[in-house]
């Protein structure tokens, strides 16, 4: 069961083992994958959106939306499109925040989907309440979204209203890879 949870409602052990856990559920799918054979071929870190997911999600590294034409849903990215993990890597993401200016935000949800055309949804976490007074701006997820290597990254926000500016909303995200060109 996928849904979010305030970080009012987290004490700094319980965001420390959020993310603990993300990390360990990365690891352990990347050996799964047999992207590493061993926990120490294996480096951690905070993802780049476009770095890690192209330029056809994200044509910065900043998270940032594209301007909303109507109610709905979107592309999470700037770009627009559909990213894909490199190979030899696992995306693990386990929080997100809207820390755009705007009272209440435009964008309140955010859907991860898998494939080109996102036949497939791994999870959906409604953010509205959480996030609407502004008085906090960001939520952990009850549980990890995963994407594999070669998967297409299909992740979409909700827009509230039509807007003709971007905001951020933005992903707390690691990705696991292994030791070697990018990180030694």
């Amino acid at each position: 069961m996928s849904y979010p949870i305030p970080t009012s409602e987290l004490t700094l052990t319980d965001t420390k083992t959020f993310r603990g856990g993300a990390v360990e559920a990365g690891i352990a799918r990347a050996l799964t994958l047999r992207i590493a054979a061993a926990r120490e071929e294996l480096v951690v870190y905070e993802a780049l959106p476009l770095t890690n997911f192209g330029a056809a999600l994200y044509t910065t590294e900043q998270y940032i939306t594209p301007a909303a034409a109507a109610v709905g849903w979107a592309a999470a990215g700037n770009g627009g499109g559909v990213g894909t993990l490199p190979t030899g890597q696992v995306a693990i993401f386990y929080k997100a925040a809207n820390s755009s200016a705007v009272v209440p935000p435009t964008f309140i949800a955010c859907r991860f989907r898998v494939g080109a055309t996102g036949a497939s949804t791994k999870a959906v976490f409604h953010m509205q309440m959480a996030i609407e007074n502004k008085m906090e701006s960001d939520v952990y997820f009850s549980e990890c979204v995963v994407y594999d290597q070669q998967d297409r990254l299909f992740i979409q926000v909700y827009s509230a209203a039509a807007i003709a500016a971007a905001e951020n909303f933005a992903f707390g995200c690691f990705i696991v890879s292994r030791l070697g060109p990018e990180i030694s």
